[in-house]
Parts: C-alpha cells; sequence; structure tokens
C-alpha cells in the first residue's frame, strides 16, 4: 500500500513565511559553519531547504508538503514543479539524505560535509530565485 503524503493547503503569507524563514536558516547556516559548529551547519541547511522548497510548490499549486517524512519532500517538489526541477529535486535530496547523522546519530560531521551541504543549499537557493517571479511588475 503507498503511504498518502500529509499535503496542507498555503496562504499568500504561508508562501512568504517560508521563503522569509529559508533565508533565516540559511543564514544561520553560513554563521554555524563560520563559527565551527558543523552540525548545525548542516541541521539549517537542511530546514533551508525544507521551507524553500515549501514555498516553491505553495506558490505553485497552492499546497505544501507537511509530512513527517521529509525523505519524500524532494519528490514531491519535482512533481508540483516539474521536470525542470530535477536538479534542484537532487540537491535537496543529498542534504536531506544527512538528516539522521546530524539530528540522530551520535557520529559528528565534519567540515568537509558541511562544505558540501553549504555548496548544495547555495546551489538550491540560486536555482529557486529564478523560479519565483517578480514582485510587484
Amino acid at each position: 500500500m503507498v503511504k498518502k503524503l500529509r499535503i496542507l493547503k498555503a496562504s499568500d503569507v504561508q508562501v512568504r513565511q517560508f521563503a522569509i524563514k529559508a533565508e533565516q536558516y540559511r543564514s544561520a547556516m553560513h554563521l554555524a559553519f563560520d563559527s565551527g559548529l558543523w552540525d548545525a551547519s548542516v541541521s539549517n541547511g537542511f530546514h533551508a531547504v525544507i521551507l524553500m522548497a515549501n514555498s516553491l510548490t505553495g506558490r505553485k499549486s497552492g499546497v505544501y508538503f507537511a509530512d513527517k517524512d521529509h525523505a519524500q519532500a524532494a519528490e514531491y517538489m519535482k512533481q508540483v514543479l516539474g521536470p525542470s526541477s530535477g536538479r534542484a529535486k537532487e540537491q535537496m535530496s543529498q542534504v536531506l539524505n544527512l538528516k539522521a547523522l546530524v539530528e540522530y546519530e551520535a557520529k559528528a560531521c565534519t567540515d568537509s560535509t558541511a562544505l558540501e551541504v553549504i555548496k548544495r543549499v547555495d546551489r538550491f537557493f540560486s536555482w529557486s530565485s529564478d523560479q519565483t517571479p517578480e514582485q510587484g511588475g
């Protein structure tokens, strides 16, 4: 049996708030890295991509991914945004794959792992800025 994903409606206010929070987590990711806090950096990167994906899917379809199985979030984003989001889905998936390592295991992240996550998150955000229509015009 295929599990039904938890999807919720997204208002315009929520879509904007997801993007604002995503940028905050992305900034925290960079600050944590600069402070040598590798696990915190990776964890913040994880939250940043989830929130930005929610903003993008909410803007496109009026709904966002709210399931506890975050491993499915990247595939959901690709389903909503279409095939052109394939590379972004892969960047997001690679970040999401580290969730268990940083949040549930005793093993610590290295600086190289954190740097790789930063690169992937920044690529994802660069792509996401191309997906967001200009405001007000």
